[in-house]
């Protein structure tokens, strides 16, 4: 089954890459690395570097035409929320309608 697994570069997304990648998935990650490391990213899966808001994730999304997607890329940090609601808002509400309309 061919996967892609938004935020895959974070703490909760790269332990689902690993458990698809041990199931014999094709493992596609979405991630910017804004709070994800690089160090986290298996090297089975294919890693793809871009921001959920980027307007090119529809292309991205239809080149792959993944069977399933697993959205998990979110700013979380509470104090950053405060200290700059409009990111906040760009990232968790803008991001995920546009990964939705891909």
């Amino acid at each position: 089954m061919k996967t892609i697994v938004t935020g895959g570069a974070g703490f909760i997304g790269y332990h689902l890459v690993d458990a698809l990648l041990d199931k014999g998935e094709e493992v596609h990650v979405l991630d910017d690395l804004s709070t994800g490391k690089k160090e986290n990213l298996n090297p089975a899966a294919s890693f793809h570097k871009m921001d959920i808001c980027n307007p090119g994730l529809n292309k991205l999304i239809c080149s792959i035409r993944p069977e399933v997607v697993f959205h998990l890329a979110a700013q979380v940090s509470v104090p950053r929320s405060l200290v700059n609601p409009y990111e906040d808002t760009r990232v968790n509400v803008l991001g995920t309608v546009n990964l939705l309309e891909a």
